[in-house]
């Protein structure tokens, strides 16, 4: 059993996170888009959902990351369940558009969780091809989401979004509840081994300079790690904008809609090809791989605008952008003390996710501005290429991990 025991971790993770960000996150828009058609609400009036759930998760990662290594994992797996079904549950009891902004922060708290609970526990049972696995579950969610929007939708259609609420409450609590069953949060704990090798030991306090992994000031580690890879996640906010992009080139609906749809496929696919990727190209190679895929899209889209064909194309690199999740899970796990990983990665978390909230206001005033979208594209596009050139710095700058003979985890 013991043998075995890393892959029922492994699910445990997957079903957390599938059922979290598949059917509560995912499905969200679905099950608003439907109280909105059904109560004639505007969609302004409950937009504080979006807005505290975006918000509150970026806040509460560095809160929640301490208790992360403070409560017992199984507990804490429940707790997300719960808080983020609630959130969920509650709505079927609304009356009033105000009210959506508590279920913002009740999902906001989950979806912090979310983030960092099971990549804390995967980074410690995954020494070997760790990338893979990285990616593997987190493409979880955008599959589970394709199978439940339709199953929202229908459900909308023939009980109504109140029950509707509710059945999607249950099944992400259920499915939840049963991943938490099987998650450990380290090997030792159940007399196990990871995934290809030794358990990470916790490093020690009193160890010579040159056993420990060479990080500058904290806040320069930060900034550096948010320059030259959470940029790509900063070109994925470009995904919401992509219909209106297709109409602003004088297209058709159906245009923006095919554009959306192959975007997903490089979503889908993005995650476990970067992970495959770091695996076996190495980390740094494979982040300027990828940013420089997101960035020759970036460029189609501009290019392109009058061949569909080129549009499409583009529109798949970008989805590339998706990798940016994995990217910022290993490298945190890559530069900081493995001891320090939750608090490190939830601080580099908050800080992409308030550069990403503010993103959007800027995109459409530039538009508003200009009329056009490709003053965005030609930014961004810049910046992708001037981050690859920044990894390349990397060792000058000291963001770096001294690689000993006794530390298994390789330098790439």
């Amino acid at each position: 059993m013991k043998k075995y025991r890393v892959w029922f971790v492994f699910a445990g993770c997957m079903l957390l996170y599938g059922a979290m960000m598949g059917i509560l996150f995912n499905c969200a828009g679905v099950l608003i888009n439907g109280v909105i058609q059904a109560e004639g609400y505007t969609s302004s009036s409950i937009s504080s959902y979006y807005t505290l759930r975006g918000l509150v998760s970026t806040i509460a990662m560095i809160f929640t990351a301490k208790l992360l290594t403070k409560i017992n994992i199984k507990v804490m797996a429940v707790l997300v369940g719960f808080t983020g079904s609630l959130s969920f549950f509650l709505m079927s009891l609304y009356t009033q558009p105000w009210q959506w902004a508590i279920s913002g922060v009740l999902h906001g708290i989950a979806s912090s969780l979310t983030i960092l609970l099971p990549t804390s526990v995967i980074r410690v049972w995954f020494v070997k091809n760790r990338g893979t696995f990285m990616g593997t579950y987190m493409m979880l969610s955008g599959v589970i989401g394709a199978i439940f929007n339709p199953i929202a939708g229908h459900l909308i259609g023939s009980v109504g979004w109140r029950k509707t609420a509710v059945i999607l409450a249950s099944c992400a609590f259920s499915i939840v509840f049963a991943g938490a069953m099987l998650i450990v949060r380290k090997p030792s704990d159940v007399g196990a081994l990871p995934y290809g090798g030794e358990e990470v030991p916790v490093p020690n306090r009193t160890a010579s300079p040159d056993s420990r992994r060479r990080v500058p000031i904290k806040l320069g580690t930060y900034l550096y790690i948010f320059c030259s890879v959470t940029v790509a996640g900063l070109a994925i906010q470009m995904v919401s904008y992509i219909p209106q992009y297709a109409s602003s080139l004088g297209y058709d609906a159906m245009i923006g809609a095919k554009m959306t749809s192959i975007l997903m496929i490089g979503n889908l696919s993005a995650k476990i090809l970067f992970g495959v990727c770091s695996d076996y190209v190495g980390l740094w190679r494979s982040i300027q791989i990828f940013l420089g895929l997101i960035g020759t899209g970036l460029l189609i889209l501009m290019a392109g605008s009058g061949i569909p064909l080129l549009l499409y194309a583009g529109a798949l690199l970008l989805g590339f952008g998706y990798m940016s999740g994995v990217a910022n899970s290993l490298v945190s796990a890559e530069i900081f003390e493995p001891d320090q990983f939750e608090i490190q990665y939830s601080r580099l978390s908050m800080l992409s996710g308030l550069s990403t909230a503010i993103s959007p206001t800027i995109i459409s005033g530039v538009f508003d501005s200009t009329g056009s979208f490709k003053p965005v594209l030609a930014a961004l596009a810049a910046w992708l290429f001037i981050a690859i050139f920044l990894i390349s710095l990397r060792e000058k700058l000291g963001i770096i991990r001294r690689k000993t003979s006794s530390d298994p985890a390789e330098e790439s």
